[in-house]
């Protein structure tokens, strides 16, 4: 498979993914981007009544779809208005969400002046089961509230602080659910796919590359389901503590095994023992970690994985150039594309976490696009290593499958000549089994199989067939008085003749038996056959035979039928109608030509012309 052909199809990865991405972000409806929202944020717990009492100007203004506040650990509240809302919410209900599923706790309230109307608990502090709908993020059906003025929102997380507030009316909200759940499994399916081949390929070949990749595609996967709340909504949902701990340890597994797999890929060992050294330290620093995230706090290890994870990008990248500028090879080079779009995408995912960049389709997404980008071309790149070391071990052969080739050449071509002498002869023979002996022209054999060919042709087509039959007329008082040799030789020259005034090269000339022929016409109708016909005849009328000094002449009879098959066994009806067109001739004084059209038998019995 060629370089050109591997990239085609990560074009169709990348197309697809672009795709699915842009219908999920055409589903976030305008008003939920439209919507305005307040943030208060204290290193200590205030209650409703305490944030009462503060003024309008402690509050900060941000857009309620992109609140990203980065890792924080103070205590959040965030307020907004429901007059906004471009529904009616006081009289139908409506659905919250909270488009980050790792925040550990929430408390929604909806308030008519200082009055409580509606009050929500949820977070990952709470099994997954005691959510208000069962779904990866947070959504709060909220039911028509005539008098609600304003929603208020308090929050706290050990996670990355992001509030991405959507609202919906319930009968909108489960639409557009589907084109999100749809990127998230078309996420999986191409990472699952890409792990299950290059497992088999494992199996297959016993090469660690493809075992250490396959690891790391498990692990990144995990780990990806697990930020968006997969894991927790289908593996633990009971077990709130494992979902924070899981997404740690498989972010570090990942940077293990992608650590790993780059000292196995690259041959760091031998090309360059400082980036081996720094690789090996990778895998240490991340094993420790893993240990380290049973016992220290999420906000913590969080920052120092995924830091880690942006230097190993960086480092890949580098030397990736490095190397690939000292190689000059396909496969270092598409290492090199690919740590350079992991970089892109975790640096982007970081600096959102981090609140340095506000939340939006492409910043949520970077490290999942980076991620896809990042398979493809280490799938790429391990085949472009595969198939150049499987070119190398077939150069090793070339000697002696070039021998054999040559041997093999020698022998396919007197096979190759042997074969073309009996091809020609068996030519030659069907040939001369199909054409007359003494006037060169095909017999009544091949006239009966080109009859039927072109007659089913005729039917299929619905176009005209002519068949003219010619008779020499008085032949055989010629054949009496003159003798059988000069006969022959009238037949022949008649044969000559009638082949000259033939013109198409569909069109044929067939002895049909004794001093009587046959030209068969595909595509021709009665008016351009007779004049076929009256052509032959003349032809043939103009012939002089130079016999013991005296010029003798031949004439001809003509019988035709032209017309276009209306049925598939009408064939020998065709053959019949020219034969009665010939008896007219005869009839008529002989040297002209007749023709009758095709005839079929009606219901009656009768024949009638069609």
């Amino acid at each position: 498979m060629s370089l050109y052909y591997r990239l085609f199809i990560l074009a169709l990865f990348l197309l697809g993914g672009a795709f699915a991405t842009a219908r999920y972000s055409s589903n976030e409806p305008a008003s939920s981007a439209a919507l305005m929202a307040q943030y208060y944020h204290a290193p200590e717990f205030i209650g409703l009544a305490q944030l009462e009492a503060l003024a309008d100007d402690q509050w900060q203004n941000i857009p309620a779809a992109s609140i990203n506040l980065g890792f924080s650990t103070e205590h959040i509240w965030i307020r907004m208005p429901l007059a906004q809302l471009p529904f009616d919410y006081q009289q139908q209900p409506w659905i919250l969400e909270l488009g980050y599923p790792l925040l550990d706790h929430i408390e929604l309230y909806i308030m008519h002046g200082d009055v409580v109307l509606l009050h929500t608990d949820a977070g990952n502090d709470l099994p997954f089961t005691a959510r208000p709908l069962p779904v990866p993020e947070f959504a709060f059906p909220i039911p028509p509230l005539s008098q609600a003025d304003w929603l208020y929102l308090y929050v706290n997380s050990e996670s990355s602080v992001q509030i991405p507030v959507r609202v919906f009316p319930e009968q909108d909200y489960w639409q557009q659910r589907v084109a999100g759940v749809t990127f998230d499994a078309a996420f999986h399916a191409i990472l699952f796919s890409m792990l299950a081949y290059n497992l088999l390929i494992f199996l297959l070949s016993r090469d660690v590359i493809f075992l250490l990749y396959s690891l790391s595609i498990g692990a990144f996967s995990m780990m990806m389901a697990g930020l968006h709340g997969w894991t927790y909504a289908l593996l633990w949902s009971e077990s709130p503590h494992l979902n924070d701990l899981a997404i740690l340890l498989s972010l570090a597994l990942s940077e293990i095994f992608l650590a790993l797999f780059g000292l196995s890929f690259l041959r760091l060992r031998r090309l360059h023992p400082r980036a081996f050294m720094l690789y090996s330290s990778y895998v240490v620093t991340a094993s420790a970690f893993a240990l380290l995230a049973f016992y220290l706090p999420y906000h913590t290890m969080i920052r120092l994985l995924t830091g880690q994870a942006v230097l190993m990008s960086l480092s890949a990248l580098v030397l990736g150039l490095t190397l690939w500028w000292q190689t000059r090879s396909r496969d270092v080079f598409l290492f090199f594309l690919a740590a350079f779009s992991l970089l892109i995408g975790l640096f982007l995912y970081a600096m959102q976490k981090f609140g340095v960049i506000p939340v939006n389709i492409i910043t949520e997404h970077a490290a999942e696009l980076g991620s896809i980008i990042l398979v493809v071309l280490l799938a790429l790149s391990m085949a472009e290593r595969h198939n150049r070391e499987r070119q190398a071990r077939l150069a090793a052969q070339d000697v002696i499958i070039n021998m054999q080739r040559e041997a093999n050449a020698v022998l396919d071509q007197k096979v190759r000549e042997r074969t073309e002498d009996l091809e020609l002869l068996n030519q030659r023979l069907q040939e001369e089994s199909t054409t007359d002996a003494l006037t060169r022209v095909r017999n009544r054999r091949y006239f009966d199989q080109r009859f039927y060919t072109l007659y089913q042709d005729a039917f299929r087509q619905q176009t005209p067939l002519a068949l003219l039959l010619i008779d020499i007329d008085h032949f055989k008082q010629f054949n009496d008085s003159y003798g059988h040799q000069l006969g022959d030789s009238v037949l022949q020259k008649v044969a000559q003749t009638m082949q000259q005034a033939v013109k198409r090269p569909q069109d044929s000339v067939y002895r049909y038996g004794g001093e009587e022929f046959a030209i068969l016409l595909p595509n021709t109708d009665a008016s351009g056959a007779m004049q076929v016909a009256e052509q032959v005849r003349t032809r043939i009328d103009r012939l002089r035979i130079n016999h013991e000094d005296e010029l003798l002449s031949v004439t001809a009879s003509i019988g035709l039928c032209a017309d276009i098959p209306q049925r598939r066994e009408q064939q020998d009806l065709l053959c019949q109608q020219a034969d009665k067109a010939l008896y007219q001739a005869k009839e008529q004084g002989r040297n002209r030509s007749c023709a009758l059209p095709l005839q079929q038998p009606d219901t009656d019995g009768q024949q009638q012309i069609v």
